[in-house]
């Protein structure tokens, strides 16, 4: 697994790509997603951030930069939150999310780009999809 320093490295540099300015309340942003170990509520990033410094619209609009760059991904979750997590390895995945302690583990697989091919096949174009799976773990049975 890459280094913290190389995760932001190239979120950096994903911004800069992008053609978005690299400002403090962002870097700060980046280094937090890279510092934690599972998805956070932009609520809870802001927490962390520190809510003297950063009020919590400005922790929204560069977490949607970031969700449009592909820096960061937005996993919706059953109850209308978002969490969100830093897509160090740039690829798509789902998750699995407790419904008890909302522990999320990726799955690295998606069945669903079958049924992309076949809305393709019927002629749709830009197709997406969301998905996300929820469960009880079993620290919580």
């Amino acid at each position: 697994m890459p280094s913290s320093n190389h995760r932001f490295d190239t979120a950096i540099s994903s911004l800069k790509k992008e053609k978005l300015r690299i400002t403090e309340p962002r870097k700060a942003l980046l280094q937090l997603l890279v510092e934690v170990s599972k998805p956070l509520s932009a609520e809870e990033l802001h927490e962390n951030l520190g809510s003297d410094h950063f009020d919590l619209v400005t922790v929204y609009r560069n977490l949607e930069a970031f969700e449009n760059a592909g820096i960061a991904n937005r996993i919706p979750t059953e109850s209308g939150k978002s969490l969100y997590e830093l897509n160090a390895e740039q690829h798509h995945y789902h998750h699995i999310i407790c419904r008890k302690c909302h522990h999320t583990e990726k799955l690295d697989s998606c069945e669903v780009m079958k049924l992309e091919t076949l809305a393709k096949d019927l002629g749709y174009s830009e197709i997406t999809h969301v998905l996300e799976l929820y469960g009880v773990c079993e620290n919580c049975r």
